[in-house]
């Protein structure tokens, strides 16, 4: 399975998760996010890609960010990401350019082994 086809499908099983989670049937969340029930049913199972506007109309009705449904990273999760980068520029930051160049590669060079991808 390729990496878009992954992402569709965790995305589909994130937006039923949050939607069962608050107790909607797709018929309800259908009405507030201005599509059909057979459409969410479809972008449920991850059979179709939601358009732009479907995206944000489904977001706004279930009143959930872009980077939970999408990434299925969390407010606690983005809260701690946010404060580990903030920590990183501050740490940076008092460093020469020389110094943040070799950091970076380094971190780059390392993120391909973490995520199990060889480049």
């Amino acid at each position: 399975m390729n990496q878009q086809n992954q992402w569709l499908l965790d995305f589909a099983a994130r937006l039923k998760a949050e939607r069962v989670r608050q107790g909607l049937t797709q018929q309800v969340l259908a009405v507030k996010a201005h599509t059909k029930p057979d459409y969410i049913c479809q972008i449920e199972r991850g059979t179709r890609n939601p358009s732009l506007r479907t995206l944000m109309n489904i977001l706004s009705a279930l009143d959930v960010s872009a980077d939970y449904l999408i990434y299925g990273v969390g407010r606690e999760e983005k809260k701690e990401i946010t404060n580990i980068l903030n920590d990183i520029v501050s740490l940076l930051s008092r460093k020469s350019i020389e110094d943040i160049v070799a950091y970076y590669e380094i971190i780059r060079f390392m993120s391909r082994y973490v995520e199990g991808n060889e480049r």
